[in-house]
């Protein structure tokens, strides 16, 4: 089958797949997902996991998006008063999933370098799942401005513990010193420069814009932006997301209606990318490895999570936020695709590279994230659901 064929296959199953996750009354994003698991190598097999990297470009381009959506919701107006907490529930919150997960793990297979690395992964948040559910529903308030933040700023804090944790892992595995620059100093130049590069970004496009009166040239300039400032974040083995998040603060708290013009276009734009992005993460899960993750892959769930809402309660508290972000923010933070899957496959290549012999345990941190994310993916959503309807912040924006 053509890669044309296949690409009109994905979309339209994926879509009336979302329709029926609406009948179920369930966010679409289940729906896209799902699709994309039953066209995969789990059931029907259209879908390989070799063919959907064919597709990567789909990924970096809605990852770009994205990041840039995510970026123009922290406007320093809608972050009043709550920037205090956001500082807070960060750090806790990725810091207790990586602690009761690497903590539980190690008790059940008094493995540390296991621990270690499972911990790591855990404190990321996948952006995409949460963002859409969020858009989908028109969600506004403190509760949703608090999601849109810290699912941005947790790319960040995992790439420190990624950073931190592989040198560390190792060290148990070899008995091999580990330097400052490895565990530390490169993992902040990464995010450094990412974040340079897209407020450069953002500071730059704001004169051209000023000139594109129709919304056909505005929406192929803020496309082609994107595309550049992805491209280079690839180039320089930088993270996009963050990259063109810095993009989109820098932005909307310097121009602040050209910023929501650019998010207008795009909402034109992203919906169908958004489908094929979700049909082919489904399509990359492989629920036949449910079975095998076994106690390991279910102490990773329930711990990720409970320190996932856990922190965000506790920085929610010490930060004095709004009584609803306290209660209800922590629920939409336990969905976990892109980050940890790319992060999982790194550490995977990192560890062949140490010797041959470490490649059992790059294999099964590889099975643990594979099987974990397919199971969030699908409670992911509904829990963000959950959490903007107990707000009261659906249907705020038109």
């Amino acid at each position: 089958m053509n890669d044309l064929l296949e690409l009109a296959i994905l979309l339209l199953f994926g879509l009336y797949a979302a329709k029926g996750a609406k009948v179920l009354r369930t966010p679409q994003v289940v729906g896209y997902v799902l699709a994309g698991v039953i066209l995969g190598p789990s059931v029907i097999g259209l879908l390989s996991l070799e063919g959907s990297l064919r597709y990567d470009i789909v990924t970096s381009v809605t990852l770009g998006i994205i990041g840039f959506v995510v970026g123009s919701e922290l406007a320093a107006r809608n972050l009043r008063g709550l920037g205090r907490a956001i500082a807070w529930i960060v750090p806790l919150e990725a810091g207790l999933a990586l602690l009761l997960v690497s903590l539980g793990t190690y008790a059940l297979t008094h493995n540390a370098p296991l621990s270690i690395l499972l911990g790591a992964l855990a404190s990321a948040t996948a952006p995409a799942g949460t963002v859409d559910v969020l858009q989908e529903y028109k969600a506004k308030g403190p509760v949703t401005t608090t999601l849109y933040a810290v699912v941005g700023l947790d790319d960040a804090f995992s790439l420190i513990s990624y950073g931190f944790c592989l040198p560390l892992a190792k060290l148990f595995i070899s008995g091999e010193p580990i330097s400052l620059q490895g565990v530390l100093l490169n993992p902040l130049r990464e995010i450094a420069l990412a974040i340079a590069l897209g407020g450069a970004a953002g500071v730059m496009v704001i004169l051209p814009v000023r000139w594109l009166r129709h919304r056909n040239e505005l929406l192929a300039f803020t496309l082609g932006a994107l595309l550049l400032i992805s491209g280079l974040a690839v180039k320089f083995h930088l993270s996009l997301i963050l990259a063109t998040m810095s993009m989109g603060v820098t932005m909307v708290n310097l121009r602040y209606t050209m910023c929501r013009r650019m998010i207008g276009v795009l909402n034109d734009f992203d919906p169908p990318i958004y489908v094929l992005f979700f049909v082919l993460v489904g399509g990359r899960l492989d629920i036949s490895l449910l079975p095998k993750m076994g106690l390991v892959g279910l102490a990773y769930i329930v711990l990720r999570e409970s320190g996932k809402y856990l922190g965000t309660y506790l920085g929610a508290t010490i930060g004095k936020a709004d009584p609803k972000v306290r209660k209800y923010a922590g629920l939409g933070l336990f969905s976990q695709a892109g980050v940890a899957i790319g992060l999982a496959l790194s550490i995977y290549h990192e560890l062949i590279q140490a010797g041959s012999q470490n490649a059992e345990l790059g294999k099964y941190v590889i099975m643990v994230i594979t099987a974990t994310t397919f199971v969030v993916q699908i409670v992911g959503a509904p829990f963000v659901k959950l959490a903007i309807v107990k707000a009261g912040e659906v249907g705020k924006t038109r």
